[in-house]
């Protein structure tokens, strides 16, 4: 049973959070609070799992009181709900969140969100912690990340103070217009600043580009080294990224999923740099037996890339829809998923691009069938060799 704790300073929204979850008898055990102040003094008198702030409330508002919750009780689940029409407050309450839902919702999605952020944590803090421990130094996260989550919660930040973090990490500036200006984009014109490219994208993706510009910058060496196509590697995430955008019709979802997926096989380049010689023999097991690397990486180091990518992305504080994605893009059916959201997005996408290559696809019949969706698999099919064929003409023969 999990204890959730839901805030709101209306008491018609507590009373509709009560009626919602009245769904799921024995599985939650209910605590309302009025204020960000009484709810504090909740979570100092019980144990609590999950609390559910809304973000706009008089004195003490949401963002300032999951901020203290993140602060003091950094295990517990928090979940903000706001209008994603209020941009400055979406971009606050990411930095202390870990889902921004949008409001009114409905019980049976709040509970999915729940139930899939309950399970990621527990995995990011528990099993992947111990597997990951053979790895003595992960990467840490960049500076100009850190520092852009932390304008990005402020309402007064611009555009223009955007543009210049970013561009005092001149590799990261130079990396990122190099991304905006790919084929993913299909911009009209070059984007020749980081102003511009600002403009063009939104701060939010921006902040996420600039995320992805620094993990391909930084180890593209290490890839050389072991024998990993630092191109290849690139061309297949941005690939997949363009797939995965279009396979969603909620601009949020298609947003994460198409940083999602450009972060998909993060862990294939810290295992690159961090256990070099351990993941060398994975790589040659899996081009001498023809098995999926996923198999043989379990096999000889007891956990895979996608474990590994999603705990470093954990680390570093990437939204929680990311890092998930990131964690089941070769297991969908892990996420809990009740409708077709960003994980299944990501590992179809990345099965596209697999299978056209020739690769071994993954088995996602019997999942899209489960989630309602397996009819729109050709027409998906036939958008993704469009998107390929757009992105390199030889990817697809004809």
């Amino acid at each position: 049973m999990r204890r959730i704790l839901f805030v709101d300073h209306q008491a018609s929204a507590l009373k509709a959070h009560r009626e919602s979850m009245a769904k799921y008898p024995g599985q939650v055990d209910l605590v309302f609070a009025d204020s960000g102040k009484a709810a504090l003094e909740v979570v100092e008198s019980k144990a609590i799992d999950v609390i559910v702030s809304d973000l706009h409330m008089p004195g003490m508002d949401g963002q300032a009181l999951l901020g203290s919750i993140k602060e003091n009780h950094p295990n517990m689940v928090r979940i903000m709900l706001c209008p994603l029409s209020n941009i400055d407050g979406v971009f606050a309450a990411l930095t202390v969140s870990h889902q921004v839902l949008n409001k009114p919702l409905d019980a049976e999605s709040l509970w999915n969100a729940i139930e899939r952020t309950c399970r990621l944590r527990g995995l990011l803090t528990d099993s992947l912690r111990e597997k990951i421990g053979s790895i003595e130094k992960l990467p840490s996260v960049p500076a100009v990340y850190r520092e852009l989550m932390a304008a990005m919660a402020r309402p007064d930040v611009t555009s223009t103070k955007i543009a210049r973090i970013i561009e005092r990490d001149s590799a990261m500036a130079a990396k990122l217009l190099q991304l905006v200006n790919s084929t993913c984009f299909s911009l009209s014109r070059t984007v020749s600043s980081v102003d511009h490219a600002v403009a063009y994208l939104g701060m939010e993706l921006i902040k996420n580009l600039s995320l992805t510009a620094h993990v391909f910058s930084s180890f593209a060496r290490a890839a050389t080294r072991m024998g990993i196509s630092f191109e290849a590697e690139q061309e297949h995430a941005m690939v997949t990224a363009r797939i995965a955008r279009r396979l969603l019709s909620d601009p949020q979802q298609a947003q994460n999923a198409f940083t999602a997926a450009l972060l998909h096989d993060i862990g294939n380049l810290v295992m690159a740099v961090c256990i070099p010689e351990q993941f060398k023999k994975a790589i040659q097991e899996c081009k001498s037996s023809g098995r999926p690397p996923c198999e043989v990486e379990t096999e000889i180091l007891g956990m895979t890339h996608a474990d590994v990518g999603a705990y470093l992305l954990g680390l570093w504080g990437v939204p929680l829809p990311i890092v998930e994605a990131v964690a089941f893009h070769h297991s969908p059916g892990a996420a809990l998923e009740r409708t077709f959201d960003i994980p299944s997005a990501v590992s179809l996408a990345n099965a596209f691009v697999e299978d056209i290559r020739g690769e071994r696809p993954l088995a996602l019949h019997d999942h899209l069938e489960s989630l309602k969706v397996l009819h729109k698999l050709p027409a998906w099919m036939a958008m993704a060799k469009v998107e390929m064929r757009l992105a390199n003409p030889d990817l697809v023969k004809t």
